[in-house]
């Protein structure tokens, strides 16, 4: 009898160790990818000027970004954009040693409107043991406004026949 409640009791223990043990386990939760993609979701720049579009690749804590795998940026505009290129590697990053690595593309307007540019963003996530591929797609609008065209002439007649401010005081001859 003794031995019977002795295997009971043991069974029991080893039963909660184990309840405990898958308890305190946090298993890779669906909603949690591992990384963090970095990138504005709209940007505004005037017509004929430049501006710098950033993304970076953020791993998570417990997570990096692999140093021997491909880490590769493409990117596609429309033609009323211009980029001096439509693939970054690694060694384009702003410090491509970085833990997560940050790209800052030029994106110059040409036309005014709203245009849709096109991240493909691929890497190695890796884990203490396993590194695994990992493709990202996003979308960023970039804004360009229509200049603002002022018709000198009129502006100069507006002027001209506008009358004195009223404290502009008395007119002296």
């Amino acid at each position: 009898m003794n031995i019977r409640v002795g295997i009971a009791a043991l069974a029991t223990v080893s039963a909660a160790v184990a309840v405990t043990t898958l308890a305190a386990c946090t298993p890779a939760r669906a909603d949690d990818p591992g990384y963090e993609l970095r990138v504005a979701a709209e940007m505004t720049v005037e017509v004929g000027a430049t501006s710098a579009l950033s993304v970076a690749i953020v791993p998570a804590a417990g997570r990096t970004i692999s140093a021997d795998g491909p880490v590769r940026v493409a990117v596609t505009v429309p033609v009323e954009l211009g980029l001096p290129r439509r693939r970054y590697a690694r060694k384009d990053a702003a410090d491509p040693a970085a833990d997560a690595p940050r790209f800052d593309i030029k994106v110059k307007a040409r036309e005014p409107g709203d245009h849709a540019v096109a991240l493909d963003v691929r890497f190695w996530l890796c884990g203490s043991r396993v590194c695994r591929p990992i493709t990202v797609t996003r979308t960023v609008t970039v804004h360009v406004p229509a200049p603002i065209v002022i018709d000198a002439a009129v502006a100069v007649d507006a002027a001209v026949d506008a009358p004195p401010p009223i404290d502009a005081g008395r007119r002296r001859r």
